[in-house]
């Protein structure tokens, strides 16, 4: 092969690196979750959306899933809601949800609570919390960007109804805000996820579904 051949097959191959270059980082781009700006104090009543949700049935509630991107305000601060299913006075033993504390995501789960790793500021993470509701016994997880961080079994009995039932602010007005951005959000009738996973970047709707938000339009107040 002479020389011109041979910085001709170069070309081409740096011509096709730089194709494929672009082309994956294209993909990788469109595959970000998207998701809607949260100012601190901005709520979301879920009454609305889902009118059953203060009867606490427990068949409707199996997973709790959310993609979240905290921004660097959230991260800071001591405490920041993300989903509450409690009683009026947010007793944790009557209490399902998530928040974010000291940068680790932790779910409480009637009075057992369950932590992540810290997580990145402007960062994308698929937070979801599985509860097997169909024993006495029920076990609780938590998973993060497909990976299992925690479990344990929850012996406390499900309560009979939820008084506060709302996303991203205190209720009780002690500051626990999110600020940042969250996609989409879903609540399901079924235990979605019992081994490790590749986290997805929307959360369609289906049959299992009780609840999905559009993070694209979620109905902030």
């Amino acid at each position: 092969m002479n020389d011109s051949a041979i910085f001709s097959l170069r070309c081409r191959q740096h011509i096709l690196l730089t194709f494929l270059y672009f082309t994956l980082n294209s993909i990788a781009t469109a595959a970000e979750p998207i998701g809607t700006r949260i100012e601190p104090g901005s709520h979301i009543g879920l009454e609305k959306p889902w009118p059953n949700v203060r009867k606490a049935l427990k068949s409707e509630i199996a997973t709790i899933e959310v993609l979240v991107c905290p921004d660097q305000a959230t991260i800071e601060r001591p405490r920041s809601f993300i989903i509450t299913l409690s009683n009026s006075r947010g007793s944790d033993s009557a209490g399902l949800g998530l928040t974010i504390k000291q940068a680790c995501v932790v779910s409480n789960v009637f009075g057992t609570r369950l932590r992540s790793m810290p997580l990145n500021a402007d960062e994308w993470t698929h937070v979801a919390l599985t509860v097997n509701t169909k024993t006495i016994n029920k076990r609780a997880r938590l998973w993060i960007n497909g990976k299992l961080v925690q479990e344990s079994l929850i012996l406390e009995h499900w309560p009979g109804s939820f008084a506060v039932t709302r996303m991203l602010s205190d209720k009780w007005n002690q500051g626990r805000v999110f600020s940042g951005k969250i996609g989409d959000v879903r609540i399901s009738k079924t235990v979605r996820y019992t081994k490790p996973f590749e986290p997805p970047t929307s959360l369609p709707e289906d049959k299992q579904t009780t609840l999905r938000l559009d993070g694209r339009r979620l109905p902030l107040e």
